[in-house]
């Protein structure tokens, strides 16, 4: 009875203690069931210390701040590549095209033949096809990595045949590409200088700023802002592939809103969605999703007709100024091989004081 009487106080006392240490097990608070642990959390005041940063804790700001910085650096690395290989690509196309017009007569360094007279040196026909075909290499040495991948693609991994519909808008797209880009290179930059050429290809993105606006839809965020960059984009592009045509007065030139529109049909995919309020864009768009999934299929055989038709539109070109479209293949040889330039003695005669074009100037000898 006394172990009985004293085990009951005891607990009597341990329900009822002043220790804030211990919780209270009974239902004083509509049967909360909660454990030791979380009522220490709440139930029970405690003041704990301030929380000291471990050396754990200082490290990974460290590593924070110095991802922070990477990432930093990779995009403006990345920035300054992808801008300078832009550059650098874009001129030497144009370099390379300015090589190409027939008859073309470049001003030459008098300081070995005299400084008191003026010379000038017509490209031959081995020069010509020489950039000719460095431009058909730098054409089709993109199309043969598609092909490479294309081919992997389809042998080691799963790729669909796509269906008429897909096959054919996809030939039609790729095909007006690889045409307008041989009229660009080799009927239209000939003719215009470096500066003019540069803004010619600021100007080639017609049909995906048209593309562009047609998808805008209604749940757009800021869709009047978009609208109007848009619009303002194709006014920018449609004045400039229309100046030089009026400027120059030259009827080759009126190829350029042809070649522009062919040109900018390569990129067309990026900028079609089903999400647009339009019939034809939204079908595109499906088109595009459902193209996915036999892309590498169709590319091994576009790879292959884009270059076949790159080289076609070099022998047009060919013929087009009135040569043999055979001697595209005959001079390969002698292009790359040490040929003689000619170099020829003008008098320039001065009207006033403007100096006259070479390409008027009077022959009055030559030089081997």
């Amino acid at each position: 009875m006394a172990t009985s009487g004293g085990k009951s106080r005891r607990e009597e006392a341990s329900d009822n203690s002043d220790d804030e240490l211990l919780p209270l097990p009974n239902d004083v608070y509509g049967g909360s069931q909660r454990t030791v642990n979380e009522t220490k959390g709440w139930d029970v005041f405690r003041e704990f210390p301030p929380k000291q940063e471990s050396g754990s804790m200082e490290s990974q700001k460290c590593l924070e701040f110095t991802i922070r910085v990477l990432k930093v650096l990779a995009y403006t690395v990345t920035f300054i590549v992808v801008l300078g290989s832009g550059v650098i690509a874009k001129g030497t196309v144009l370099f390379m095209t300015s090589q190409l017009k027939k008859d073309r007569r470049l001003a030459y360094c008098n300081r070995n033949l005299g400084r008191d007279k003026q010379f000038i040196v017509s490209l031959p026909d081995e020069e010509r096809i020489a950039w000719m075909w460095a431009l058909l290499a730098a054409f089709a040495i993109p199309e043969i990595g598609t092909l490479i991948r294309a081919v992997r693609i389809c042998f080691f991994k799963s790729a669909k045949r796509p269906t008429s519909v897909q096959f054919i808008v996809i030939f039609i797209a790729e095909s007006l590409h690889t045409i307008g880009l041989g009229l660009l290179f080799f009927k239209i930059l000939p003719e215009l200088d470096v500066v003019k050429g540069a803004m010619i290809t600021n100007c080639l993105c017609i049909v995906p700023a048209i593309l562009g606006l047609l998808s805008r839809s209604s749940r757009d965020s800021k869709r009047f802002m978009k609208t109007i960059v848009d619009m303002a984009a194709i006014v920018a592009q449609v004045t400039g592939f229309i100046v030089w045509p009026l400027l120059e007065n030259k009827p080759v030139l009126w190829l350029i809103p042809i070649s522009a529109l062919c040109i900018s049909l390569g990129w067309w995919e990026n900028y079609v969605t089903r999400q647009s309020p339009i019939g034809i864009i939204k079908s595109l768009g499906r088109l595009k999703d459902d193209f996915n999934s036999s892309r590498y299929y169709t590319y091994r055989i576009m790879s292959v007709w884009k270059i076949i038709l790159f080289v076609m539109c070099i022998l047009f070109s060919i013929w087009m100024d009135g040569d043999e479209p055979a001697m595209f293949f005959q001079l390969f040889s002698p292009g790359f091989k040490p040929h003689n330039i000619v170099v020829e003695e003008v008098q320039i005669q001065l009207g006033g004081t403007v100096i006259p074009d070479l390409a008027n100037a009077t022959l009055t000898g030559g030089l081997g």
